[in-house]
């Protein structure tokens, strides 16, 4: 730390004061051995030091001593200013740190549906070209094709007919896929300043810029990122302030929410061989496909009018003060969004003749503050008891403005919240045995909730115990349990348009619009909560265990559902999760002759969750999907049940047939799948050898089913593989029963692999890291589909739905990163 500055040129006072330093090292050097010396050591209020020497007789006549007696090391330099000798140290009173990293992989879809490469456009074995609109492929083997070589518009070979009636130029099985090697590419570099100065009381300041270029899988669909960030943070004594501001911008080239590039995705995949895409995608003024029912997926693509931008601003400011018993902190925060999505269709789209363009914007604007103020009371029975009480109070003030261009109504939305929480905390020493006791209470007041909650009670009340064993280890052993009551609402940011896709058949899916939103979210109650838990936990020479069981209610849950071609929010079911949670991790086991480390972590999870009522009028609510096949809430059954079309049964659970041998449907959509797995297990591992490090992550999810409608189209139109080793001399489309495409969608998934090295070196770089890695690796399942974690049309809640849901991604890429 630098205390003083002298200039001094004249060099008899230079002789001078190093003919003084010579006289008065050895009284340094006896002082630095007394006791009463360093008792008398006092820190001034200032960031100097000022030492003072006993009034001894041997020290009678010594001047007094400023600065820090760490001589010579940290000296730099030694003043004489009357009856004081002053030592300037050597000091850094600015700093600067920061990391630099960057990334760089490939993208590539890992599960795809298996099709059929080796039949051609028609029915019954007879080819039907595209100008007859047929959209099937169940017509000859491509093999016994050939080209006419005429001038037809569809294919710049010709027309196809039998062989030996044509050109003699064998018929091709064309590749329709639109999918791509995807890239990523990112940087991103923080650089933070601190300065010291004198008075000691630092600050310091944090820049941080990135930006993000993602060449996805799908071509030409390109998504980038930027982002700025600031934070300046200032410390006196006991109070600090922080201030922080992040800027973040995306662009994507097409919008997702209408399920544009699921569209896409669907006709790449349904294009007959016979058919190219690629050779152009109109014909005059109109559109060039396999079908005039159908699109061309290219066709789709080429309409650059689509596009998604989001903008988000985020600042806050949090001002700390710890000066004693009480302890205060205030955190004020302002985050604004504005989402731009355009979603065009250009005139001759299937299901939009004319053309669409839905133009959505949204601005979301959220204040945000929190306030805890915390007093921590005397220590009571000997010192054996300690207690503290607690305030915290959240408020919020949110608006959401929602509007189509040019396609009212607009929605605007607006709620404010607040919520106290009064807390009281115990601390009981009672060797060996620590307890800790909490008891709150919260409340929730909201003006688009029709009922104010005075009383939220919660409570813990936690035993810890260290048990002393041979070899000088210590068993940690920690058994708590946790209850509390909390309220909360739907988010008002978070559109509900999605749900207008159960207006929608398979048959009227290409039409899909999106437009309809929430009219409000006031006059509902609070989604009520109560959550119990109850904790063990073991600690052991590094090996951690710990059991978690835990209970969870939820009553007046608020569901979004379509009436009158609205959407509406109703209070309508309660439901109950339980589970237990079990985890198992061992740190720093040392390896190869102690110069490695092998560190595990094993987690197993099960959530039974069921809906234990359902109000009147409002069984077998739909809550995503489509019309004839979705979830939903059934009273008495797992969360989100699969509903859809199902054979009718018998009482001994037979299939009934009618009088022509077929299996009957039934005319009433049947609970059919439960998404819901059985337990989660999760592994990851950790083994370094000095300057490496290997990591690898597993993940299995045992139970669950879902509905593979993507199966069940291909097989209705003849594109699936299974439609090929199947069919037979006459083959004609079956209309698809959804019970029949229930599939398990349980995995083994080996999650990431990372190998990793690391070098430190002293100067102005301190580490070099260098990472590559590989996720989403490999992936076995019975589900016969892309990968079953993908969502439909990119929604949440939806699991256990997929309709040419997107195929998931393996990574493959190396990160370098750089700290000085």
């Amino acid at each position: 730390m630098q205390f003083c500055f002298f200039e001094h040129h004249n060099s008899k006072l230079n002789t001078l004061r190093y003919f003084l330093l010579l006289l008065f090292l050895p009284v340094l050097s006896t002082a630095q051995t007394n006791e009463d010396y360093i008792r008398l050591v006092k820190k001034a209020d200032t960031s100097r030091r000022v030492f003072i020497l006993p009034q001894s007789s041997a020290n009678r006549d010594v001047k007094r001593v400023e600065g820090d007696l760490r001589y010579p090391f940290s000296t730099k330099r030694i003043a004489v200013v009357g009856n004081e000798f002053v030592l300037q140290n050597y000091v850094k009173t600015l700093s600067f740190t920061g990391t630099y990293a960057t990334l760089a992989s490939l993208n590539w879809a890992n599960r795809q549906p298996r099709l059929q490469q080796e039949y051609a456009q028609g029915i019954n074995n007879q080819y039907m070209g595209p100008e007859t609109g047929t959209l099937f492929s169940y017509g000859p083997a491509i093999s016994t094709l050939e080209y006419d070589g005429s001038n037809y518009p569809y294919d710049h070979n010709g027309q196809l007919v039998a062989k030996g009636s044509g050109n003699g130029k064998i018929a091709k099985a064309y590749n329709n896929g639109i999918l791509r090697t995807g890239m990523s590419l990112s940087n991103d570099f923080l650089l933070k300043t601190t300065y010291l100065p004198l008075t000691g009381n630092p600050w310091s300041l944090v820049l941080k810029v990135g930006q993000e270029y993602d060449k996805s899988i799908i071509r030409p669909n390109n998504n980038r990122e930027q982002k700025l960030g600031v934070e300046l943070a200032h410390q006196k004594k006991d109070l600090r302030i922080v201030f922080n501001y992040d800027n973040v911008s995306d662009r994507f080239d097409y919008s997702n929410r209408n399920g544009f590039l699921n569209r896409v995705y669907q006709y790449s995949l349904l294009t007959p061989v016979s058919f190219q895409n690629a050779q152009g995608t109109m014909i005059g003024n109109t559109q060039r496909s396999y079908s005039n029912d159908a699109d061309n997926p290219l066709f789709l693509l080429q309409d650059h009018e689509n596009g998604y931008r989001r903008h988000s601003r985020n600042a806050n400011i949090k001002i700390e003060n710890k000066p004693g018993r009480v302890i205060y902190s205030i955190i004020t925060t302002y985050q604004g969004d504005e989402t731009n999505s355009t979603e065009a269709y250009a005139a001759g789209t299937t299901g939009f003749p004319g053309g669409s363009l839905v133009q959505r914007q949204q601005e979301d604007d959220r204040l945000l503050a929190r306030g805890n103020l915390s007093y921590s009371m005397p220590r009571l029975l000997d010192n054996k008891m300690t207690s503290s009480l607690e305030l915290n109070y959240n408020y919020s003030n949110l608006h959401t403005h929602l509007r189509y261009l040019h396609m009212p109504p607009e929605y605007k939305y607006s709620r404010k919240t607040h919520e106290p929480n009064l807390a009281l905390h115990y601390q009981f020493d009672l060797s060996p045995w620590n307890i800790f006791l909490h008891l709150n209470n919260k409340g929730y007041f909201s003006n688009t909730s029709r009922k104010k909650a005075f009383w939220l009670p919660g409570g813990a009340l936690a035993l810890t115990k260290d048990v002393y064993i041979r070899y000088h280890s210590t068993l940690s052993i920690s058994l708590s349990s946790h209850y509390s009551q909390f309220n909360s609402e739907l988010p008002i940011q978070q559109s509900q348009a999605a749900l207008n896709l159960l207006n929608y058949t398979l048959t009227t899916l290409p039409g899909f619009l999106p437009i309809n939103e929430v009219n409000n979210y006031t006059g509902l109650q609070p989604i009520h909560h109560k959550e119990w838990d109850l904790e063990l936990f073991l600690n052991y020479s590094g090996f951690n265990l710990s059991f978690s069981y835990f209970n969870r209610q939820t009553l007046h849950d608020v569901v979004p559902v379509i009436s009158d071609n609205t959407i509406i929010l109703k209070n309508m079911a309660s439901h109950m999760n339980k589970g237990l949670d079990i985890t198992f991790t061992h740190n720093d086991i040392r390896v190869f002759d102690r110069e490695g480390k092998f560190n595990t972590r094993v987690s197993f999870s099960t959530n039974k969750h069921a809906i234990t009522s359902v109000e009147n009028g409002f069984n077998y609510t739909p809550t995503a999907g489509l019309r004839e096949v979705h979830t939903a809430l059934v009273s008495g059954a797992p969360s989100n049940v699969i509903v859809g079309s199902a054979y009718v049964r018998d009482a001994n659970h037979q299939i009934v047939t009618d009088a022509n041998g077929q299996p009957m449907v039934d005319p009433e959509l049947k609970v059919i799948g439960n998404p819901n797995p059985k337990f989660w297990l999760a592994i990851s591992h950790y083994l370094s050898y000095k300057s490496l490090e290997l990591g690898v992550t597993w993940q299995w999810k045992n139970g669950g089913e879902r509905w593979n409608g993507t199966a069940a189209m291909l097989d209705y139109y003849g594109r699936s593989a299974s439609s090929a080793i199947q069919r037979k001399a006459e083959s004609t489309p079956q209309a698809p029963v959804a019970e029949n495409y229930i599939q398990r969608a349980d995995y083994l998934r080996l999650n990431n692999v990372s190998l990793s090295m690391k070098r430190k070196f002293k100067g102005y770089v301190n580490e070099f890291k260098l990472t590559g890695f590989v996720r989403n690796v490999l992936i076995w399942t019975p589900y016969k589909g892309v990968d079953p974690a993908q969502p439909l049309l990119d929604q949440g809640n939806t699991t256990g739905l997929d309709l040419f849901n997107l195929p998931a991604t393996t990574t493959a890429g190396i990160e370098a990163t750089i700290s000085f």
